[in-house]
């Protein structure tokens, strides 16, 4: 059971009672205290130092009702992904031999099953929105087979992180480096996790910040899977157009066309991968 806290104030809270916080979700000005216990009492007792802040609400949810898993596990392409609340746990369980490492891990499971073998991926979403497999996420997963598949792809920036499925999708099909960015520092915290999980923690750098021009890098592979309002805006700077492959996806079918307006003309639209009424663009440049 999850306890959440509403708070409003004019910046991040800090020292909160840290004895069963999970984590802070920000929607400046309000904040969302995840809890997995009953905190009412510390938090008032925090607040009476704290006149600029005020509860505005408080609810108990079950998390499973909070993540709404309804594809606990699915194939896509060269992956199986997993839910689960335990991924180290799980990747032990499901393997005869638990290898030490990502690398030794695939090699172990292309011996056992022939090389069709796919990449397993377990995921702990924790409190991050959403259980990681939306059909935008899967239909990026899809692409990413895809272009992993026949490409060589060095450097990879998973902008809009999330529970990290996509990054440490990209570090499992063969990136050297891979960047992920996203705003919201619990989502980064989740995404760390799954990226320790699944041995790949080493090729995976986290970053909070909300533009990806914070960072002067020039990605092989760049991927963004975001709500419509912010991937507009985001299209709109630019700043996306310095990879040589991208992967758009966060949209419903009536945008499609304004998103490949967006590409025009550097780019050329590879394909288009549809799930349930979502699209995911696949671009590359063009030479």
């Amino acid at each position: 059971m999850l306890r959440v806290y509403e708070l409003k104030g004019n910046a991040r809270p800090r020292n909160l009672p840290d004895e069963g916080l999970e984590g802070i979700w920000p929607e400046p000005p309000f904040y969302y205290l995840f809890y997995r216990k009953e905190s009412a009492e510390p938090i008032l007792e925090w607040l009476k130092s704290r006149p600029d802040w005020r509860l505005t609400s408080r609810y108990d949810l079950p998390y499973d009702k909070w993540q709404d898993i309804s594809v606990p596990q699915i194939s896509l392409g060269s992956f199986n992904v997993r839910l689960s609340a335990d991924p180290a746990a799980a990747l032990i369980q499901g393997a005869a031999t638990p290898p030490p490492s990502a690398t030794e891990r695939i090699s172990t499971l292309r011996e056992a099953c022939g090389s069709t073998a796919r990449i397993a991926i377990v995921i702990d979403p924790g409190v991050v929105f959403g259980s990681g497999l939306h059909p935008t996420t899967q239909g990026c997963l899809l692409a990413i087979s895809e272009i992993f598949g026949s490409n060589e792809i060095y450097t990879a920036l998973d902008f809009g992180a999330g529970t990290g499925v996509l990054a440490i999708a990209c570090a499992l099909a063969g990136a050297k480096f891979v960047l992920a960015i996203d705003r919201n520092p619990l989502a980064l915290k989740t995404a760390w996790k799954n990226a320790r999980a699944n041995g790949v923690e080493d090729r995976i750098a986290l970053v909070e910040a909300d533009r990806p021009e914070c960072l002067n890098i020039r990605p092989d592979f760049f991927i963004m899977n975001l709500e419509w309002p912010i991937l507009e805006k985001i299209l709109a700077a630019g700043e996306w157009r310095n990879a040589r492959r991208i992967v758009l996806a966060g949209f419903l079918e009536s945008r499609l066309e304004s998103v490949k307006e967006f590409a025009r003309p550097e780019f050329q639209v590879d394909n288009v991968i549809e799930r349930q009424g979502w699209p995911t663009v696949v671009l590359s440049a063009e030479c």
